[in-house]
């Protein structure tokens, strides 16, 4: 049973981050687009990663 509720708990704290991020479903898609249209910006460049031996 604590398993059960667990998984309730989970998706309840889910509907309420995606409700965060707008109040339609076309204001949330366009908010994780422009996220993700970010994401090559905040990744680091090839001179900024360990080098490793290989």
């Amino acid at each position: 049973m604590a398993d059960e509720k667990d998984h309730t708990t989970r998706a309840d704290e889910l509907a309420e981050k995606v409700k965060e991020l707008g109040k339609t479903d076309d204001d949330r898609l366009e908010t994780v687009a422009e996220h993700n249209d970010t994401l090559q910006e905040r990744l680091p460049g090839d001179d900024e990663l360990p080098l490793t031996k290989g």
